[in-house]
């Protein structure tokens, strides 16, 4: 690997070529030279089922660390024992190649996804939705490879149908922090980092670091009753179908609060554009910007009844959601976001200094002045980038937007004898949480 030193983006052309030209040229001259010298030792072969380490729960903690197997929090140890009772929830062999993975181009298998499942503190049970979280980020059209950015994208996952009402996997208050979706989330950031191999500070390498993952539900009874579809139903699969969907975000942060006793349903979804708008990521103003809207059903409750559905929620959210096109110029110009680089530099900046010519100095971000609502504007998106969700606390006014990458949806295999395997562990059979929709 050759490595240019310090933040390329603030340094000047003249810079860049000579720090290219006497330092990073160098380093790839040598590197493309220097003789390779083979190891006289055979590479150790090991197999899934090897025991790789013994001792105390203190010492599995340090070695596992000390490894970069684990995230720094303490990890149930992965026992075969325990990984053996993870694969009785899933039909496949334990060596079954389900995908893949880059970075590091590992096999992601039952039985190494079953390892980092008990390390996280999953149950048995959850296996199938980690198998199917592992094919959504396999996908091409996955942003699984950007897990490593420094703009650090962070896996996440929602879970629809009745497997989810089955397992307890939360869509009301306290959504992600309920113990089933918060191992479920910590196990999504194990994968990543153990099968995709992105670990910190060597291929992960968001600026600032990773918040923890995390995974929630759709509270699809809801839905239903406003007359809103689920969001796997809006993806053509039958109600009744349990689905996993993956994507990532680069934030959670703070929540929209419609909060005005006689919100209209037309202001309400202007509120939720306004979040959308300042919520922006580096492909704001492109058709490639994704969302993913977080609605409380007290507010989707309000929306529905002016006659919205999610698709004509988003087709108005789209027509609503834009910066002031010197905004996003602004941003482009003089941010990092790859614009330097493209045709269109010169004309974002003869659009910029017109701008500025005719209305005088404006203020950087959000300019004021007379008439200045006339100014055109960049939409965020295009129709079918935005997954809305009916989630959250049943008696709390808030809506929460996360700026992310495309969603897949994968269906959740069940293994033949799940209801057997379910009766056993105390659960009610999955039919009892089908919905009539």
């Amino acid at each position: 690997m050759a490595i240019y030193p310090g933040a390329f983006d603030t340094h000047s052309d003249s810079q860049l070529t000579e720090n290219i030209t006497n330092i990073v040229f160098p380093q790839i001259v040598e590197l493309l030279t220097k003789p390779i010298t083979a190891s006289k030792e055979p590479a150790a072969v090991s197999k899934p089922t090897d025991i790789v380490f013994t001792g105390t729960i203190d010492e599995v903690n340090r070695h596992f660390v000390d490894k970069k197997w684990g995230d720094g929090m303490a990890v149930i140890p992965p026992t075969k024992e325990r990984v053996e009772e993870f694969l009785q929830y899933t039909d496949l062999s334990p060596d079954t190649e389900i995908a893949i993975l880059p970075a590091a181009n590992l096999r992601a298998t039952p039985w190494n996804i079953a390892v980092n499942g008990v390390m996280a503190g999953c149950r048995p049970e959850y296996m199938p939705i980690l198998i199917a979280f592992v094919k959504a980020i396999n996908e091409p059209s996955s942003f699984g490879f950007g897990f490593g950015s420094t703009h650090s994208w962070i896996p996440y996952l929602w879970t629809n149908g009745p497997l989810a009402r089955q397992l307890g996997i939360d869509s009301g208050q306290g959504l992600i922090s309920h113990p089933a979706n918060a191992v479920i989330g910590r196990t999504l950031g194990l994968i990543v980092m153990n099968l995709a191999g992105f670990r910190i500070k060597e291929s992960r390498m968001g600026t600032y670091g990773y918040t923890a993952s995390w995974a929630l539900s759709e509270d699809e009874e809801s839905c239903l009753e406003i007359g809103w579809e689920p969001y796997h139903v809006q993806k053509g699969f039958n109600l009744n179908d349990s689905t996993v969907s993956a994507t990532t975000s680069t934030m959670w942060g703070q929540n929209n609060i419609p909060a005005v006793s006689d919100i209209t349903p037309e202001i309400a979804m202007q509120l939720i554009a306004r979040e959308m708008a300042y919520k922006s990521t580096f492909a704001s103003g492109t058709s490639i910007a994704q969302r993913t809207v977080l609605i409380t059903p007290s507010v989707a409750k309000v929306i529905a009844s002016g006659g919205y559905t999610k698709q004509s929620l988003e087709e108005d959210l789209i027509k609503t959601t834009r910066l002031t096109t010197y905004e996003f110029t602004f941003s482009q110009v003089y941010g990092s976001f790859g614009a330097k680089y493209l045709p269109f530099q010169e004309q974002l900046e003869s659009n910029l200094k017109s701008s500025m010519a005719e209305k005088g100095k404006w203020p950087p971000w959000y300019p004021k002045f007379p008439g200045w609502e006339e100014i055109s504007t960049t939409p965020y998106s295009a129709a079918g980038r935005t997954a809305i969700l009916v989630c959250g606390d049943r008696s709390r006014n808030k809506t929460q937007t996360l700026p992310g990458a495309p969603v897949v949806t994968k269906k959740i295999d069940l293994p033949a004898k799940w209801d057997t395997l379910m009766q056993k562990a105390g659960y009610r059979p999955l039919k009892e949480f089908f919905l009539n929709g």
